[in-house]
């Protein structure tokens, strides 16, 4: 299966437009799809009917527990950023878990230094992991998925990439919290989420710098993408905090990309939640997605260059400037 067999709708490249160093290309559909009711995160949680918790007493750091007491399914995008239990934790994969189901997903620790309780349940962060290190675990739940078949992530590759980014955030942790290098630029990155709004008919886009591709989003609706957009704004404008402001976009460059991914093998598992999971079986390609109700419901992806397609963790030849000095120090 290739992604582009997936599509009902003729997907098509608006105008690029910048806004400070973050380049954005829309994806614009012909004929919009309607998809059942469902509920986000944040709105579900926020709602009382859906909760997160700790899967027992003890905690276990790779799970945690879901369930969803509502009236509609619940959306949980690859990448969320839920705070709270012992530990606060990123999801591994794209979620949907129907009314009346309790199931435990697969996370990621972003806070390593804490393993107590600051409150019973979870508060949706209503943010995605950065994108950069969106693609390295991504990468190697991908190659747990391929190696024994789990939606397990390299927790230590997954540490790396939070203490890189408390480092270049001058933001100290005693927890080694990822959030609070979030908190230290909220400021900044708001700055890009108050001015890209999303356009008619658009469901997803392609987020450029000036040094190239960072990736995609895509969701199955443009009511979908409007409703996702501010959190995936916050996950792409991180990446771009230090850089110069665009004089312009690059357009082919990210047509040659966009037509690669179109044209990527899709490999097909059951998704812990309804649906399958789908994954690009590319060397230079980190996608996944998730189907469900026979709809492309949403689906990510990013360059694969320096991130091991084995390991998923980044290649020490590319590895950051922060990185190589704490490797550098730590010898």
């Amino acid at each position: 299966m290739r992604l582009h067999e997936l599509f009902s709708k003729n997907l098509i490249l608006s105008d690029p437009f910048a806004v400070h160093g973050l380049g954005i290309i829309p994806l614009l559909c012909d004929t919009p799809l309607n998809l059942p009711a469902l509920d986000l995160l944040e709105q579900a949680l926020e709602g009382g009917s859906f909760k997160v918790t700790e899967v027992s007493e003890g905690g276990s750091v790779p799970f945690l527990r879901a369930e969803n007491g509502g009236a509609n399914p619940v959306l949980i995008l690859d990448g969320e950023e839920l705070v709270g239990g012992k530990q606060n934790r990123i999801v591994n994969a794209t979620i949907i878990i129907l009314p009346g189901k309790m199931m435990d997903i697969p996370v990621s620790c972003m806070e390593a230094g804490r393993w107590n309780r600051q409150r019973e349940d979870f508060a949706a962060g209503e943010a995605l992991f950065r994108a950069k290190s969106r693609a390295v675990q991504k990468a190697s739940v991908t190659s747990s998925l391929r190696r024994e078949g789990s939606f397990r992530s390299d927790q230590g590759a997954v540490w790396d990439e939070v203490s890189d980014s408390l480092a270049e955030m001058h933001a100290p942790s005693a927890t080694s919290d990822f959030s609070a290098g979030r908190a230290k630029v909220a400021h900044r990155i708001d700055a890009f989420v108050e001015v890209i709004h999303a356009q008619d008919r658009q469901l997803g886009a392609i987020f450029l710098a000036k040094r190239g591709i960072l990736g995609l989003e895509l969701l199955a609706s443009p009511e979908l993408f409007g409703r996702c957009l501010r959190k995936i704004v916050r996950s792409f404008a991180f990446e771009v905090l230090a850089d110069e402001d665009l004089s312009s976009v690059p357009r082919d460059p990210a047509a040659a990309w966009w037509e690669k991914v179109q044209k990527a093998h899709l490999s097909r598992r059951s998704s812990p939640g309804a649906g399958e999971d789908l994954r690009i079986e590319m060397p230079d390609l980190i996608g996944s997605g998730l189907m469900w109700n026979d709809a492309l419901v949403h689906f990510s992806c990013f360059p694969g260059n320096g991130v091991s397609k084995e390991s998923g963790r980044p290649d020490t030849r590319r590895a950051s400037a922060s990185e190589r000095r704490r490797r550098s120090s730590n010898r």
